[in-house]
């Protein structure tokens, strides 16, 4: 057998705006039986592909998008919802259209449909106003609950159902970790929390563009 070059394309000399996917894709089986691939892109949209051919199911816009804005990191999901974290900011938002508005926050789409379920916008918090109050981490789900921590620090818990805030905790405080050195919280960015026996775990602390630098990884206890 015998390989060769069937093909070359020359790349382009000027770069593109910053849409790329940063996230790895989920790969879903709805309540309908039928598996999707879902995948959120820097542009602010949110797709679903059939995995086996890769045929477009649907395509949602969320946001914006641009550099720093749109899906960044993950998603979640579920049978029914895919759960997006919309990064849009004021800084860095570089799409030419005026029609399209930022509008960061936690996202639940039908993961059949495409369709909005609910959208909150990130709260604004009074003490720490100064830094983002957009979604940029990947968010985690359990049971009724989508965890998601935001670049204004605090980490909070949507309900699934309609997406109300049903708890929050401010990370931006000092601490007195187990190895006995104090340290400090700060923005949730990059990657989601990790659910495990009854725990929720958490780093907090995240100092690129203008956020809040910490050093933190916190742990929770889960109880219904």
């Amino acid at each position: 057998m015998e390989y060769g070059l069937s093909c070359a394309c020359k790349l382009p000399g000027l770069k593109g705006i910053d849409l790329d996917f940063g996230m790895a894709p989920l790969l879903v089986t709805g309540k309908d039986g039928k598996q999707r691939l879902l995948a959120g892109q820097k542009a602010g949209v949110v797709y679903a592909l059939d995995p086996q051919n890769g045929k477009l199911l649907w395509k949602t816009r969320i946001g914006k998008g641009g550099a720093l804005g749109g899906v960044h990191w993950g998603m979640a999901a579920d049978n029914e919802n895919v759960y997006a974290a919309n990064a849009d900011n004021s800084l860095a938002l570089n799409m030419d259209d005026s029609t399209i508005k930022a509008s960061p926050g936690i996202y639940a789409l039908d993961i059949i449909t495409g369709t909005v379920t609910w959208s909150p916008q990130t709260p604004q918090v009074q003490e720490v106003k100064k830094y983002l109050t957009i979604n940029s981490a990947a968010p985690v789900m359990t049971q009724g609950i989508v965890f998601a921590g935001s670049n204004d620090a605090y980490l909070r818990a949507y309900d699934t159902k309609d997406g109300k805030v049903i708890w929050s905790y401010n990370t931006v405080q000092s601490f007195q970790t187990v190895n006995s050195v104090e340290g400090n919280g700060g923005s949730i960015d990059c990657a989601s929390p990790v659910l495990a026996d009854g725990m929720l775990y958490v780093n907090s602390g995240y100092s690129l563009f203008g956020q809040k630098a910490g050093n933190i990884l916190l742990a929770f206890s889960v109880k219904k």
